[in-house]
């Protein structure tokens, strides 16, 4: 038998006890790859919103000058002393006696993304006679009903996918009078606050004789 063939019937008997059919073609399966989902196209978003919050939403974010108010270290004393002032113009939310400033809420999965929320400056109100924070009255944020869209996480068409969701966005801050639990907690507090102080003056001035 030439040298050959003994070499192709060995091949062939090699290819048998392996369980490999001769001439069979390994095939590598591919990768699966997971499609990434997109975001919606920003004037497809504003449309959206626009007919659902018909506009309300909308108009108060562009009414407000949106500075970064935080950096202007308001405080319910600052203001306090600046509506004493007269001389310095100030916007209505600074000129209330339940004063408040905005701070901006964002939220990834959200549309609109940025949203301004209403947060009261004082605990009181500014109604003491020379417009000094009293605490017999309390500062409370004013809240309104609004529509958002929030994504679903499901993905369609490659796309990501919003429902519409009701939300309630502080937009200022009114003054209302303290309940008679609140004032008596408040007056309770108060007297303690008054005692300590009494407490430590006394102690101090025995330290000294």
């Amino acid at each position: 038998m030439p040298r050959r063939i003994r070499v192709l019937l060995l091949l062939h008997l090699a290819a048998l006890l392996s369980g490999c059919p001769t001439g069979a073609v390994r095939i590598r399966k591919k990768a699966t790859r997971t499609r990434s989902c997109l975001d919606l196209p920003e004037e497809i978003l504003e449309q959206m919103f626009g007919r659902l919050s018909v506009g309300v939403m909308s108009a108060f974010h562009h009414a407000l000058q949106l500075e970064p108010q935080e950096k202007l270290n308001l405080t319910c004393l600052s203001t306090a002393r600046t509506l004493t002032d007269g001389k310095t113009r100030l916007p209505v939310n600074l000129r209330s006696v339940s004063p408040w400033a905005y701070r901006l809420s964002y939220d990834a999965n959200r549309y609109p993304r940025y949203i301004p929320e209403a947060y009261c400056l004082c605990k009181g109100c500014l109604i003491g006679s020379y417009g000094e924070e009293s605490n017999q009255h309390r500062s409370t944020p004013v809240y309104t009903p609004s529509v958002v869209l929030r994504r679903t996480g499901s993905c369609v068409g490659g796309r990501h996918s919003y429902a519409e969701i009701y939300v309630s966005v502080a937009v200022g801050c009114t003054c209302v009078p303290l309940q008679e639990k609140e004032r008596d907690g408040r007056n309770s507090n108060q007297s303690l606050e008054g005692r300590e102080n009494k407490a430590g003056q006394l102690f101090s001035a025995g330290k000294k004789t």
